[in-house]
């Protein structure tokens, strides 16, 4: 239920009144993800937790679970990736204070007093999505042994035929002649 996320809100304000989101949100509502998807259909669980750590940083916990509908790079078919993503955030002003955090403690830039919740759900989104998705090797429609094939039998270059940059080469063997 995004009715109960608010659009906007102060991180600082939510941290010290403790503060906690849970609902779920359509995935066609999430405009920076959709491109990444081959369908939008189906929504994020979320649960976004504001507080103070024992130093009294505030931070957010962000927990988000999907199913999203992805292209596989090998293949080119519909693949999906279930998400579980569970992020600890500590709300800093500035890359100075960032810098100082614990390494268990992931930055969450916030430059004015209030910030986009939904951003926080759809950005443990779009960083769970690996950077080339892939099937499963036993799931995915072309065999990763038939790629290996294919690119240990690639065709020599013939002899005798001109390489595509041999002309920038005799430049350069030129140019250091001249040096």
């Amino acid at each position: 239920m995004l009715s109960l996320l608010p659009d906007f809100a102060d991180p600082l304000r939510l941290c010290s009144l403790g503060k906690v989101y849970e609902g779920t949100v359509p995935l066609a509502d999430l405009p920076r993800l959709a491109p990444l998807l081959t369908s939008t259909q189906g929504e994020a669980a979320f649960t976004l937790a504001f507080d103070m750590d024992a130093e009294r940083r505030p931070v957010v916990r962000v927990k988000v679970s999907a199913r999203l509908a992805l292209q596989c790079q090998r293949c080119l078919g519909e693949m999906t990736l279930d998400v579980d993503s569970d992020s600890l955030l500590a709300v800093v002003s500035g890359t100075d204070e960032a810098e100082r955090l614990p390494d268990a403690l992931d930055p969450l830039l916030v430059e004015d007093a209030k910030m986009e919740l939904r951003s926080l759900i759809e950005d443990e989104l779009i960083l769970t999505i690996p950077s080339a998705p892939l099937h499963p090797a036993q799931d995915c429609k072309v065999k990763v042994e038939d790629v290996n094939a294919r690119s240990a039998t690639a065709p020599a270059p013939r002899e005798g035929e001109e390489h595509p940059f041999a002309a920038l080469a005799a430049w350069k063997s030129d140019t250091q002649k001249r040096d």
